[in-house]
């Protein structure tokens, strides 16, 4: 219980920073997220990490297709050997 109460604070703490560090940067940079979110930039680099992502999920996914007909293969042959 204490775990998950440190855990909570460590959370409430992370927010309470990000909120004050996009402050800082709203008063001393005149920068807003949206000015982030709507540099070209930063567009650029969601489209990467968007397919670099994509094309990770769709190898984990092929490596668990894999694993399951390897899986059933070994079945069968685990079978066919107590039917001899």
């Amino acid at each position: 219980m204490n775990m998950d109460h440190r855990r909570e604070k460590g959370f409430i703490k992370s927010i309470i920073l990000i909120i004050i560090a996009l402050a800082l940067l709203k008063y001393f940079f005149n920068i807003t997220l949206k000015d982030i979110a709507d540099n070209e930039v930063t567009q650029n680099l969601w489209i990467i990490a968007k397919s670099f992502f994509q094309a990770l999920w769709d190898i984990i996914v092929l490596l668990l297709q894999f694993l399951k007909e390897l899986i059933q293969t070994a079945r069968d042959f685990v079978a066919n050997l107590n039917n001899k």
